[in-house]
């Protein structure tokens, strides 16, 4: 283990590891002798190429064009990042699959070779989801304070589970009075979520997931069409909620 461990985090123009580009890039050493952060770095990056920012991108982290338009490439400070991290270990959230590739591949077009296999990496979101789960045994356990099997359930069978959930659905209303789901369409794929501080109806899912369906209606009609069409999969009961933004 080394004595430092790098915690970083990326935003990027979009989720495709190997198009996409890196727009902020920040990090904080920690030395876990001294228990203590030592260094810390927060670049704004300016990719060097003709790029857009995808919706979804933008609304998780509002970062415009406008804003990078005088801020270094990632060729300028490529050499910073490459330092910082140096042999130091490395913590992130969800960053194994994501922040981790994303500094690979932007290092690699500068000339820099760089990996994540040689060194310790933790990754906080995936230590939460081992620790806490959220299968139907953990969930059990955690709310019952028992296994399934000390209950006399089998995970996985049918009737075992329609009974754990039972046990799991009244314990979660003890707690706190539980609202039904709002089913908008039989796939549900198309639900009510919070979006810039109110209740909007979004796809649950693919390019624009989580973005109000009147932002998607605004910016990509083409992407709606495609949703109405033959190749797309979704419920007609969502398609026709679809319908009502296409203009």
């Amino acid at each position: 283990m080394s004595r430092y461990i790098v915690c970083h985090d990326v935003e990027s123009t979009g989720l495709d590891k190997t198009k996409d580009r890196i727009i902020q890039y920040a990090a904080l050493k920690y030395d876990i002798i001294e228990n203590k952060v030592v260094d810390k770095l927060n670049l704004y990056i300016r990719p060097d190429t003709d790029y857009v920012i995808t919706l979804q991108a933008y609304f998780k982290h509002r970062i415009t064009p406008e804003f990078l338009k005088d801020k270094p490439t990632f060729k300028e400070v490529a050499k910073t990042i490459y330092d910082f991290i140096g042999d130091c270990d490395i913590l992130s959230y969800n960053g194994c699959s994501f922040d981790n590739p994303f500094v690979v591949n932007e290092l690699a077009r500068c000339g820099y070779s760089l990996s994540f296999l040689n060194r310790k990496c933790y990754d906080a979101f995936l230590i939460e989801k081992r620790r806490n789960g959220n299968r139907l045994e953990e969930t059990y356990e955690r709310r019952i304070g028992k296994t399934m099997e000390e209950a006399g359930l089998t995970a996985h069978d049918a009737f075992s589970d329609v009974t754990g959930t039972l046990e799991v659905f009244l314990n979660q209303n003890k707690e706190s009075p539980v609202e039904p789901e709002n089913i908008l369409c039989e796939d549900n794929i198309i639900q009510y979520k919070e979006f810039e501080g109110k209740m909007c109806k979004c796809i649950v899912l693919g390019k624009y997931k989580d973005i109000a369906l009147e932002y998607v209606a605004k910016y990509d009609q083409q992407y709606l069409q495609w949703c109405l069409s033959d190749k797309c999969s979704f419920s007609e009961s969502a398609k026709n909620i679809i319908r009502e933004y296409i203009k």
